[in-house]
């Protein structure tokens, strides 16, 4: 028997941040929509010019990102960033 949970819904029409992942010059957000969709979001140029006919958004960042994320996710351990500036 399958148990579905519902989640509480917040008050704004704003997407919740999951997770923003930083690179050098780019930045990666992971964002949950009001209908429980992940979407991801990218502000380098190539995400910018993508149409929204084409499905899904995509660019090299996103990429990297969604690889941080599953080894992260696999081994249960948040990766430091090498570029700490100090």
């Amino acid at each position: 028997m399958a148990l579905k949970f519902s989640r509480r819904r917040s008050a704004s029409s704003q997407p919740a941040v999951i997770g923003t992942y930083t690179f050098p010059s780019r930045t990666v957000q992971i964002l949950q929509t009001q209908d429980e969709r992940v979407q991801w979001i990218c502000d380098c140029e190539k995400f910018s010019r993508q149409t929204a006919s084409r499905e899904p958004l995509w660019c090299k960042h996103i990429a990297k990102a969604a690889a941080r994320r599953s080894i992260e996710r696999l081994t249960r351990r948040v990766a430091v960033p090498r570029f700490v500036d100090r």
